[in-house]
């Protein structure tokens, strides 16, 4: 059967010489989303194959200095505001330095290694796939790579806000998901801390005297965690939750995060207001004294499994089949991504276009080899395809 770009001698040839390699070089530099001079390393790696496709390079500082540059590379019929299709992904990683988590292996058909799934190997896609157009400069394509997606997109937010009026549709690589599945719908996603103050006090001498912080923010877990509605796809998680400076002493302050989910675009406000009622509810008996505070919110919208959305894995699905992966719809993902960014600005989106693997956030991380080729050869011929026949 032929390829894109050749025959399937041709693409092993080409994923072991060039691919492989280039995945190898990526999960060597460490790049946690915090440690901005890392992430830095592994961009301009990505840099280097832009220059080499032809590409543009645009860098996009974060305005507080927190994370490396965004980038976006584009095809010379890209630039400006021309409207083009638009490949999404992320350079960062979860792993910080001091999880002592490093290099890449390989085992057989197994990659192994920081952001070897998530989502370094669907990088390596985007630019193997657009190094098999013919006429790549004709083509209009902007590859968008942000440093910041695995704490919530803060500052690559405003990055998306501005290019989505010029994106015709978007393929976001994060990894596959069950049977080869494209993701066409995700829940939003919301991140909250609420801090509890009471009043310290010695715990053998003045005990009655205190009000316990951690008491208190026990008391409200409770009344957090009861908002959860399975029903409406809303659900809160304390996930961290810490306090207190001795044991012989009533604790003053005390605090968690909690993490919230939902699924219809209407219920992110009534997420966050319901948290809010919650935290202004004064508690019963002593630990009513004890206060509140609440900062976060809402930090990506849900993306509902539109028309569009659908029209798009469509137009996808059949070159995934041809390269023999599945090509069915999955189901609504729990976790965010930033196709929800550009999906709430109304751009089709479908995700989860990356390899399958397992151990995500893991040190367990691992990719199959044979999985990243097939998504490799399945966007490129979808790549062409476009290139024949525009998307709308």
């Amino acid at each position: 059967m032929k390829r894109p770009g050749g025959s399937i001698r041709d693409w092993s040839e080409r994923f072991e010489g060039e691919q492989v390699p280039l995945l190898a070089r990526l999960v060597d530099a460490p790049s946690c989303s915090r440690e901005a001079s890392d992430v830095e390393v592994a961009a301009t790696i990505l840099d280097g194959e832009a220059t080499r496709l032809g590409l543009s390079i645009e860098r996009v500082p974060d305005p507080e200095g927190r994370y490396a540059d965004h980038r976006v590379y584009a095809t010379e019929a890209a630039s400006g505001d021309a409207r083009a299709l638009a490949l999404v992904g992320h350079v960062d990683t979860v792993f910080p330095r001091s999880a002592g988590f490093f290099g890449f292996r390989r085992d057989g058909d197994d990659a192994f290694g920081p952001g070897v799934l998530d989502m370094k190997s669907g990088l390596t896609s985007i630019f193997t796939a657009l190094s098999t157009l013919e006429d790549l400069a004709s083509f209009p394509v902007r590859v968008i790579v942000v440093s910041d997606e695995e704490v919530g997109s803060p500052s690559s937010r405003a990055l998306y806000d501005r290019l989505a009026p010029h994106v015709s549709a978007a393929l976001v690589f994060e990894h596959g998901r069950a049977g080869d599945a494209i993701v066409t719908a995700r829940k939003g996603t919301a991140a909250f801390g609420i801090r509890a103050t009471g009043r310290a006090a010695h715990a053998g001498l003045a005990h009655a005297d205190g009000v316990n912080a951690i008491a208190a923010l026990a008391a409200l877990v409770g009344r957090v965690e009861a908002l959860t509605d399975y029903a409406r796809g809303v659900t809160y998680n304390v996930g961290l939750i810490e306090g207190g400076t001795s044991t012989n002493t009533v604790p003053e302050h005390a605090s968690c995060r909690v993490d919230g989910r939902f699924a219809r675009p209407e219920d992110g406000a009534e997420l966050e207001r319901a948290l809010e009622e919650v935290v202004a509810t004064p508690l019963e008996g002593r630990l009513a004294a004890a206060t509140f505070a609440l900062e976060g919110g809402v930090n990506r919208p849900s993306m509902p499994a539109t028309d569009a959305n659908r029209a798009l894995l469509a137009r996808y699905a059949p070159h995934a089949a041809a390269a023999g992966l599945g090509s069915g719809e999955a189901p609504l993902q729990g976790g965010g991504s930033d196709a929800n960014l550009l999906a709430a600005q109304g751009v089709p989106c479908v995700d989860g276009l990356g390899p399958a693997g397992s151990g995500a956030h893991q040190t367990s991380e691992r990719c199959s080899l044979a999985s990243l080729q097939a998504r490799t050869v399945a966007l490129a011929g979808f790549l062409a395809d476009v290139a024949r026949s525009p998307l709308p």
